[in-house]
């Protein structure tokens, strides 16, 4: 990262009144200076960090069009945040932005199944992603172990459609 890549400001942590369905409801705001820097840049993955919590999202907008980094609420839960807490935020271009953190749980499953893991790899970025945070999000390692041999399994039947 740069010293020209990089965007610092504080922003309060809000939450998305307007948004019915999904689980990413928290959110700080993202000035307009900052997202528009890294919208006409090209950018759409950042990186960044929220006080000293390092984190990995895409620049996305709230319900009524503010530009936004979403946070869920068990990952604010887990830095001890909450609505309404000012942070320092920072953030950069993500420099490698199709790269997919795989679960270690799901690292093992696939690497019993290499041609679930072929057919893994076919995904979208943003697909991985998506499974692999279903993966992440739970808490215990047995969970995650459940979660990945249930994805594992739907992989396997996809292949076979």
């Amino acid at each position: 990262m740069s010293a020209d890549d990089e965007h610092a400001f504080e922003a309060a942590i809000s939450f998305d009144e307007g948004q019915e369905k999904g689980y990413m409801k928290h959110f700080v705001p993202v000035p307009p200076g900052v997202a528009e820097a890294l919208g006409s840049a090209g950018v759409e993955r950042i990186e960044g960090q929220l006080g000293a919590i390092p984190f990995r999202r895409k620049l996305m907008r709230a319900t009524d069009g503010t530009p936004c980094v979403k946070l869920g609420e068990g990952w604010l839960r887990d830095a001890g945040l909450e609505v309404g807490d000012v942070v320092r935020v920072i953030l950069w271009p993500d420099p490698d932005p199709d790269r997919v953190d795989v679960p270690d749980a799901l690292a093992e499953a696939l690497a019993r199944e290499p041609d679930v893991a072929a057919h893994w790899e076919t995904l979208t970025p943003g697909k991985r992603r998506t499974l692999a945070y279903a993966i992440t999000r739970a808490k215990r390692r047995s969970t995650q172990e459940k979660r990945a041999e249930a994805l594992v399994d739907e992989l396997r039947d996809a292949m076979r459609r």
